[in-house]
């Protein structure tokens, strides 16, 4: 049950599962959806900071994982594209950077290999 966002119920696919049948989910997409969503607010926060509010921010995140060999999460690979009028590329990159540096869920990922990804369009 999703209480705080009020989004209720929803199936999840088997334990550990990587693939998700229609209408389910699994850990590993709820934990790119955490990470994403993390990702992508501490971005938003990061420009209006700079003085430089994103006009439209995108994340997408995907969990890296070997499930059928028993390794489990090998990282998780973020990108993150933006409309951003006045910020330079290398701004922006240094900007996502940071967020994914020290969002709370890259921190609790701490020892999990994350890639990221920046797209200034």
């Amino acid at each position: 049950m999703l209480e705080s966002s009020g989004l209720g119920p929803f199936e999840e696919a088997a334990a550990l599962s990587a693939e998700n049948p229609p209408g389910r989910t699994s850990p590993m997409e709820l934990l790119a959806a955490a990470h994403g969503s993390c990702i992508c607010g501490a971005v938003a926060y990061l420009l209006e900071k700079a003085s430089c509010p994103a006009e439209t921010l995108e994340t997408e995140a995907e969990v890296v994982s070997d499930l059928a060999r028993g390794k489990g999460i090998l990282g998780v690979h973020v990108v993150v594209r933006g409309v951003v009028p006045g910020a330079t590329s290398e701004q922006f990159a240094a900007l996502v950077n940071q967020a994914k540096d020290n969002c709370p869920v890259s921190r609790a990922l701490t020892g999990t290999a994350i890639t990221i990804d920046s797209v200034l369009e």
